[in-house]
């Protein structure tokens, strides 16, 4: 739960930013965005799916131009429409060399958010590090962010910063380790 929540909510500010919604560094009408993301996680999950949340990925559709939610709307018509091809999509898709450059473009539509890590700050550039290293070596992002709230509250301990980190970031990176210890991904 709370991997989804730090994804969902990380997901919609990062959107938000690159299509200048953000006012004064405030999501508005998060409370909206967030009840729309968990609502479609509920539905999506009766009918056995993975979660159909917010994903990164959205930032491809801002980057080609979209802004109004034609560009959501669009794309669940295709894949609504993929329905009825759905084996030749399956074929497809598992080869690698289909969907290794889309991802690629992903990724790199998603490496704008480094250059705003303080990168001289070892106790904030080594978090972010530690996140981007762990989620390739783990195959798994929540393990990736899992760390970073480990390595976060830590490091700002270690360096004399502890006041500037908020009190729940700490019970977060508790919770981590806890998860990690006793209960690891499989």
């Amino acid at each position: 739960m709370l991997v989804t929540l730090f994804d969902t909510t990380g997901t919609l500010i990062g959107v938000a930013e690159q299509t200048g919604a953000m006012k004064n560094g405030e999501l508005p009408r998060a409370k909206s965005a967030l009840l729309a993301d968990a609502t479609a996680t509920t539905i999506g999950s009766m009918f056995g799916t993975s979660p159909t949340t917010a994903y990164i990925e959205s930032t491809t559709g801002v980057a080609a131009g979209g802004r109004t939610g034609l560009t959501s709307l669009v794309v669940g018509c295709l894949f609504a429409l993929s329905i009825f091809v759905s084996p030749l999509v399956g074929a497809i898709s598992s080869l690698s060399a289909i969907t290794a450059p889309a991802l690629i473009i992903v990724g790199c539509f998603m490496m704008e958010g480094l250059a705003r890590i303080q990168w001289k700050e070892f106790d904030e550039a080594f978090p972010a590090f530690a996140i981007m290293l762990m989620m390739p070596l783990t195959a798994s992002i929540a393990t990736g962010i899992a760390v970073g709230f480990i390595t976060y509250p830590v490091m700002k301990l270690v360096s004399g910063k502890g006041r500037e980190v908020h009190p729940l970031l700490y019970i977060f990176g508790l919770i981590f380790v806890i998860q990690l210890v006793f209960f690891p991904a499989h």
